[in-house]
């Protein structure tokens, strides 16, 4: 396996072992890079040479790899070069950041204290369950795992920069305090919603972005470890393949992933909130309404605690943050919780906990009783008998979903609500915008094995 490997190209003679190679905190890649969905190697080694590719990158388990490219190269030219070679997707990596509340910015009103677990009625589910053992990844800014709230309770965690590990036992959040503020309201002692479940952080913020392929390889990094949770408190607005492919991967082994909506105060999708099966979160205040900040639509499923929210920071202190970055976690809480209690339930089914109540509730979330399996959509369309790429899926119901179709013109959206939808495609073509409707009544396990096929025009 080469999941965590790289291979220098030269004239494709490869040298390389196993292990992410550390780089003194810089980035081994030019800044231009792009991201395959392969289906053989030999794929990949032929888009290496046919863009002159310096650097690859594989993560097998999701037939994926990145190619550092020698100068930037537009998407279009890169896709059209690369077309013979039956490529599963061609993407440009995608860039995501957290963008905090400024300090001026924090609405007012409620005051300092942890009032989100009165909130969300964290104490009286404790009665019940407190998330014992269940492993939450955080994938965030570093964490300071020598901060009295999380002290004893962090598992090794994973530089995603670097590949390498994180110790369980000191303060790897090289002083930025979103991603120990966030793992805090989580997992944290006295802050967090599941008190006694276990922390994997992983650091993709070292400071900045580490890119959307790294991302998917700490998702899969986390699933293998053992994470029942995944929270994602940061995002962007640009659609990516890989990333639906890295929350697919989660969701098949019933991980439960949560993200952020995102602070824009906007209804345009944010991912990986606005991934199907992914829990998108948005911010409330204190008396339960839509923050003024949060990202809204029908794309977000669940509203929880995200103003002036008390939590643990670096260096054995607390502070209060505002955003969609702190509602995220404490739904991630109230997951770990459900876990522990019962950790085969479905991600569809904690989604459907979480709604039990007009908002987020631990202790109805932990009484919910759910018997009905998910749906899920495997589609697959086609343009004049040849499979349609980067055909725009919407799929608006109980919830709304939001895909693309790749090269071969496939697009699956796991873990969906059974229930009535309206499917809509939509292609640009030389031609101009086509369109085409559909109402789709989803069952449990609807078009999971076999595709749903449609032709345009």
């Amino acid at each position: 396996m080469r999941r965590w490997s790289w291979i220098l190209l030269v004239t494709l003679a490869a040298c390389g072992g196993p292990g992410l190679p550390s780089h003194g905190g810089k980035d081994p890649f030019p800044p231009s890079a792009l991201v395959l969905g392969y289906e053989t190697e030999a794929q990949v080694e032929a888009a290496a040479q046919a863009l002159g590719a310096r650097e690859v990158v594989w993560l097998e388990t999701l037939r994926a790899a990145r190619l550092g490219l020698p100068r930037a190269l537009p998407l279009a030219e890169a896709k059209e070069r690369l077309r013979p070679l039956g490529l599963r997707y061609v993407e440009e990596e995608g860039q995501r950041d957290y963008r905090p509340l400024p300090e001026g910015l924090q609405p007012q009103g409620v005051s300092p204290y942890a009032w989100h677990l009165e909130a969300v009625r964290a104490e009286e589910a404790w009665g019940v369950s407190t998330g014992a053992g269940v492993q939450v990844a955080v994938l965030d800014t570093g964490v300071d795992a020598t901060h009295p709230a999380l002290r004893g309770r962090v598992l090794e965690g994973l530089d995603a920069a670097t590949g390498l590990p994180l110790p369980p036992d000191a303060d790897e959040s090289l002083g930025e305090m979103h991603g120990t503020h966030v793992a805090g309201l989580a997992v944290g002692e006295g802050v967090g919603v599941a008190p006694e479940a276990l922390l994997r952080p992983v650091r993709v913020f070292s400071p900045n972005y580490v890119g959307d392929f790294r991302v998917a390889q700490a998702i899969v990094w986390a699933v293998d470890q053992g994470a029942r949770v995944i929270n994602l408190s940061f995002g962007g607005t640009a659609y990516s393949y890989l990333l639906h492919e890295a929350i697919n991967y989660a969701l098949e082994r019933q991980v439960v992933v949560v993200a952020a909506a995102g602070n824009q105060g906007s209804v345009a999708r944010f991912y990986p909130a606005g991934l199907p099966g992914v829990i998108a979160v948005g911010a409330a205040d204190g008396q339960g309404r839509p923050a003024w900040f949060s990202n809204r639509g029908s794309w977000v499923g669940v509203w929880a605690p995200g103003v002036r929210i008390y939590s643990a920071v670096p260096g054995g202190g607390y502070s209060l943050l505002s955003g969609t970055s702190m509602a995220s976690p404490i739904v991630s809480g109230i997951a770990a919780l459900i876990k522990a209690r019962n950790s085969f339930m479905e991600p569809f089914h904690v989604y459907q906990a979480l709604k039990a109540g007009s908002g987020p509730d631990a202790l109805l979330a932990l009484q919910a009783s759910y018997s009905q399996r998910p749906a899920c959509l495997y589609l697959r369309v086609s343009w004049e008998g040849v499979p349609a790429s980067d055909v725009d899926v919407t799929l608006v119901g109980p919830v709304a979903f939001f895909a693309r179709t790749n090269a071969q013109g496939e697009a699956r959206l796991l873990q969906l609500p059974p229930g009535d939808y309206k499917l809509t495609l939509a292609l640009s073509t030389p031609q101009g915008r086509w369109f085409l409707e559909q109402s789709l009544s989803l069952t449990p396990g609807f078009s999971c094995l076999l595709p749903l096929t449609f032709s345009l025009p």
